[in-house]
Protein backbone atom coordinates (compact mmCIF):
# COMPACT_ATOMS: atom_id res chain seq x y z
CA UNK A 1 0.00 0.00 0.00
CA UNK A 2 1.38 3.39 -0.96
CA UNK A 3 1.84 6.29 1.16
CA UNK A 4 -0.83 9.23 1.20
CA UNK A 5 1.21 11.55 1.83
CA UNK A 6 4.28 11.05 -0.40
CA UNK A 7 2.61 12.48 -3.48
CA UNK A 8 1.14 15.63 -1.42
CA UNK A 9 2.70 18.72 -2.71
CA UNK A 10 4.75 20.99 0.05
CA UNK A 11 1.63 23.57 0.48
CA UNK A 12 4.15 26.28 0.99
CA UNK A 13 5.13 26.71 -2.54
CA UNK A 14 2.16 26.86 -3.98
CA UNK A 15 0.27 30.27 -4.92
CA UNK A 16 -2.48 31.53 -7.36
CA UNK A 17 -1.51 32.21 -10.46
CA UNK A 18 -1.41 36.05 -10.56
CA UNK A 19 -0.22 36.20 -6.37
CA UNK A 20 3.31 37.04 -4.90
CA UNK A 21 5.10 34.73 -2.97
CA UNK A 22 5.67 35.10 0.99
CA UNK A 23 8.73 36.72 2.05
CA UNK A 24 10.11 33.25 3.30
CA UNK A 25 9.06 31.44 0.26
CA UNK A 26 10.88 33.39 -2.03
CA UNK A 27 13.56 33.73 0.34
CA UNK A 28 13.50 30.14 0.28
CA UNK A 29 13.56 30.15 -3.83
CA UNK A 30 16.49 32.63 -3.52
CA UNK A 31 18.27 30.55 -1.48
CA UNK A 32 17.43 27.52 -3.52
CA UNK A 33 18.37 29.19 -7.04
CA UNK A 34 21.80 31.05 -5.50
CA UNK A 35 22.93 27.24 -5.15
CA UNK A 36 22.10 26.48 -8.28
CA UNK A 37 23.60 29.41 -9.88
CA UNK A 38 26.75 28.69 -7.73
CA UNK A 39 26.96 25.15 -9.23
CA UNK A 40 26.57 25.89 -12.76
CA UNK A 41 29.21 29.16 -12.93
CA UNK A 42 26.33 31.91 -13.32
CA UNK A 43 25.25 34.52 -12.04
CA UNK A 44 21.71 35.29 -10.16
CA UNK A 45 20.16 39.07 -10.47
CA UNK A 46 17.80 39.84 -7.73
CA UNK A 47 15.62 42.58 -9.31
CA UNK A 48 14.75 44.86 -5.85
CA UNK A 49 11.88 47.81 -5.82
CA UNK A 50 11.00 50.16 -2.50
CA UNK A 51 8.43 52.46 -1.83
CA UNK A 52 10.50 55.70 -0.84
CA UNK A 53 8.42 59.10 -0.89
CA UNK A 54 11.36 60.52 0.50
CA UNK A 55 14.32 59.70 -1.18
CA UNK A 56 16.51 57.00 1.02
CA UNK A 57 14.02 56.66 3.44
CA UNK A 58 11.95 53.25 2.04
CA UNK A 59 8.14 53.49 3.57
CA UNK A 60 5.79 50.10 3.84
CA UNK A 61 3.96 49.54 0.65
CA UNK A 62 0.26 49.49 1.31
CA UNK A 63 -1.80 46.71 0.41
CA UNK A 64 -3.88 48.08 -2.41
CA UNK A 65 -0.62 49.63 -4.18
CA UNK A 66 1.15 46.30 -3.82
CA UNK A 67 -1.31 44.66 -5.58
CA UNK A 68 -0.73 47.16 -8.51
CA UNK A 69 3.72 46.35 -8.30
CA UNK A 70 3.16 42.93 -8.50
CA UNK A 71 1.13 43.05 -11.47
CA UNK A 72 2.96 45.86 -12.92
CA UNK A 73 5.89 43.77 -12.69
CA UNK A 74 4.64 40.55 -13.88
CA UNK A 75 3.87 42.07 -17.08
CA UNK A 76 7.00 43.27 -17.25
CA UNK A 77 9.39 40.49 -16.68
CA UNK A 78 9.57 36.91 -17.94
CA UNK A 79 6.62 34.43 -16.67
CA UNK A 80 10.01 31.84 -15.44
CA UNK A 81 11.10 34.96 -12.72
CA UNK A 82 10.17 34.01 -9.42
CA UNK A 83 8.26 37.14 -8.02
CA UNK A 84 7.27 37.71 -4.18
CA UNK A 85 7.94 39.52 -0.90
CA UNK A 86 12.08 40.04 -0.53
CA UNK A 87 11.05 41.86 2.92
CA UNK A 88 7.40 41.72 3.38
CA UNK A 89 5.41 44.70 2.99
CA UNK A 90 8.38 46.69 2.28
CA UNK A 91 10.75 45.69 -0.28
CA UNK A 92 9.11 43.53 -3.52
CA UNK A 93 11.61 41.02 -5.28
CA UNK A 94 12.32 39.11 -8.50
CA UNK A 95 14.71 36.07 -9.30
CA UNK A 96 16.33 36.99 -12.61
CA UNK A 97 18.38 34.35 -14.10
CA UNK A 98 21.74 35.71 -15.78
CA UNK A 99 23.89 34.21 -18.36
CA UNK A 100 27.07 33.96 -17.94
CA UNK A 101 28.12 35.50 -21.26
CA UNK A 102 26.40 39.56 -20.70
CA UNK A 103 28.07 42.03 -19.35
CA UNK A 104 27.28 42.68 -15.70
CA UNK A 105 26.97 46.26 -15.39
CA UNK A 106 25.50 46.82 -19.07
CA UNK A 107 22.56 44.30 -18.57
CA UNK A 108 21.68 45.09 -14.84
CA UNK A 109 21.66 49.06 -15.60
CA UNK A 110 19.41 48.07 -18.76
CA UNK A 111 17.15 45.63 -17.07
CA UNK A 112 16.55 48.23 -14.13
CA UNK A 113 15.86 51.01 -16.80
CA UNK A 114 13.49 49.19 -18.44
CA UNK A 115 11.56 48.02 -15.53
CA UNK A 116 11.47 51.67 -13.76
CA UNK A 117 10.44 53.14 -17.11
CA UNK A 118 7.62 50.14 -17.10
CA UNK A 119 6.54 50.69 -13.82
CA UNK A 120 6.35 54.49 -14.50
CA UNK A 121 3.97 53.39 -17.47
CA UNK A 122 1.58 50.99 -15.64
CA UNK A 123 1.17 52.99 -12.39
CA UNK A 124 -0.27 55.91 -10.97
CA UNK A 125 2.01 58.99 -11.51
CA UNK A 126 2.66 59.22 -7.66
CA UNK A 127 3.26 55.58 -6.91
CA UNK A 128 5.31 55.16 -10.01
CA UNK A 129 7.92 58.07 -9.08
CA UNK A 130 8.30 57.18 -5.80
CA UNK A 131 9.50 53.22 -6.33
CA UNK A 132 13.07 52.72 -6.65
CA UNK A 133 14.15 49.95 -8.37
CA UNK A 134 17.85 48.37 -7.53
CA UNK A 135 19.92 45.06 -9.23
CA UNK A 136 21.56 43.15 -6.89
CA UNK A 137 24.31 40.51 -9.04
CA UNK A 138 25.86 37.37 -7.50
CA UNK A 139 28.07 35.63 -8.68
CA UNK A 140 29.70 32.17 -7.66
CA UNK A 141 32.28 33.82 -5.48
CA UNK A 142 31.18 37.67 -4.92
CA UNK A 143 28.32 39.69 -4.62
CA UNK A 144 28.37 42.42 -6.82
CA UNK A 145 25.85 45.38 -5.82
CA UNK A 146 23.66 47.98 -7.92
CA UNK A 147 24.77 51.34 -7.19
CA UNK A 148 22.52 52.80 -4.02
CA UNK A 149 21.12 49.88 -2.60
CA UNK A 150 20.75 50.28 0.42
CA UNK A 151 18.78 47.90 3.20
Amino acid sequence: MSNPHSSRPIRALERTPGAEYDEETFLYFLTMERARAGRSSQRLRLLLVTLEPDPGKPALIAPANAVKVFQALRMLLRDTDIVGWYRQDRVAGTILSARADTPEEETSSLIEQRVREGLLERLPSTLGRSLRVRITQQGPRRLVKGQGWHK
